[in-house]
């Protein structure tokens, strides 16, 4: 028995056709949602470990 070709909904993870990425229009939003918060977290993540980085080299420079 051959499984048809199919691929799964990128946020809810169900069965779709393959010419398709998400089974709704609730699931893209659910999943464009979800996707802005993760990048504003890495954005986050990624500012605060410069304005670390930038306070160390500050401080060692200003040491001397």
């Amino acid at each position: 028995m051959e499984i048809p070709k199919h691929r799964h909904c990128l946020n809810c993870g169900i069965s779709i056709p393959p010419d398709q990425v998400f089974c709704s229009e609730k699931c893209r939003m659910e999943y464009m949602q979800k996707r802005k918060r993760m990048l504003r977290s890495q954005y986050m993540f990624l500012a605060i470990a410069i304005l670390i980085t930038l306070y160390y080299i500050i401080s060692i420079a200003f040491k001397v």
